[in-house]
């Protein structure tokens, strides 16, 4: 009969992707570790990982295995940690775009949620570790389609056309094909090729897709941000992220659609946590006072977001 144990080890070299993480993370020997995956492998019968030079690769039983076992094991340690008051092993693993995590998580972080673990990446990305339980929470971008998963709002952000702090431009601001073409004339600078944020400004603002080539492509707000104050290019960012640059005049707003350009920021989670009182208290953690709303399923998108 399987140990527990050997459960908890296997989760842990699947999540870590190698023994030596995750023997750290656990707190055991590498030796030690390996024989855990080795008695539950004997109990399974077939290998659950390839082994690859620095790397665990699991195979298709493995994945099948994990999916079966993590949800339970997640949940048995949390309620084990609350019983005891809180331990190492009650870690929310949150995943969340780094400029996000920089600019609003980390100035009004208490650490009253407990223990954290942060994964940076997209949003598709993220509700895909999300939905194979290698994260409990995300903060996402966009509301994708995803059953199984719950939203709730956390904030809206708005998308501000920005340049140099001596940038200005010659057409009258009423007149959008005035506007446009000397936009499409002027140096870009984009997080990626397909022009994501940019499009979506764009769009809402001219009801047509881009026409431009960036001089520069950064996958880095925080780059792009400082390469526009320099005067290397223009771009659209975060309002966040720009605003107390544009109050001091390090960057000029240097252009206003009628109706601003926003997007919604979702805290997401399984809709089978929703009775997971530690998930419940990192989540309450993250939202603004004025912002506790009730969670929204996620079988339906809601909309372009950042893309």
């Amino acid at each position: 009969m399987a140990d527990f144990e050997w459960y908890r080890s296997f989760v842990a070299i699947y999540r870590a992707g190698s023994v030596s993480a995750a023997a750290a993370s656990r707190h055991l020997t590498q030796p030690a570790l390996s024989q855990h995956l080795a008695a539950l492998e004997a109990e399974v019968g077939e290998p659950l990982f390839h082994r690859r030079p620095r790397k665990m690769v699991p195979t298709e039983r493995g994945i099948a295995l994990y999916n079966q076992v993590a949800p339970a094991i997640d949940r048995l340690e949390r309620a084990t940690s609350e019983l005891r008051g809180g331990t190492r092993e009650a870690a929310i693993r949150l995943g969340s775009p780094l400029e996000y995590f920089k600019e609003r998580v980390v100035p009004t972080w208490t650490g009253e949620g407990g223990r954290l673990v942060v994964r940076f990446g997209p949003t598709a990305a993220l509700l895909d570790a999300l939905e194979a339980h290698l994260l409990d929470v995300v903060i996402a971008t966009q509301h994708l389609a995803r059953r199984g998963l719950l939203f709730i709002h956390l904030e809206t952000e708005f998308f501000w056309l920005v340049g140099g702090p001596e940038l200005t431009l010659s057409a009258d601001p009423s007149d959008l094909t005035a506007v446009r073409a000397e936009l499409e004339g002027r140096p870009w600078i984009s997080y990626g090729e397909d022009l994501p944020i940019i499009r979506r400004f764009w769009m809402e603002s001219f009801g047509e897709r881009p026409g431009i080539t960036p001089r520069m492509v950064v996958p880095d707000l925080h780059g792009i941000m400082g390469l526009v104050e320099r005067g290397v290019g223009l771009s659209v960012l975060p309002s966040y992220l720009v605003e107390e640059r544009v109050e001091a005049r390090r960057l000029t707003r240097i252009w206003s659609p009628s109706r601003p350009v926003q997007n919604e920021i979702w805290l997401a989670y399984r809709a089978a946590d929703r009775n997971d009182a530690v998930i419940s208290r990192f989540v309450q953690a993250l939202l603004p006072q004025s912002g506790r709303g009730a969670p929204q399923e996620g079988g339906a998108s809601a909309g372009e977001g950042r893309a």
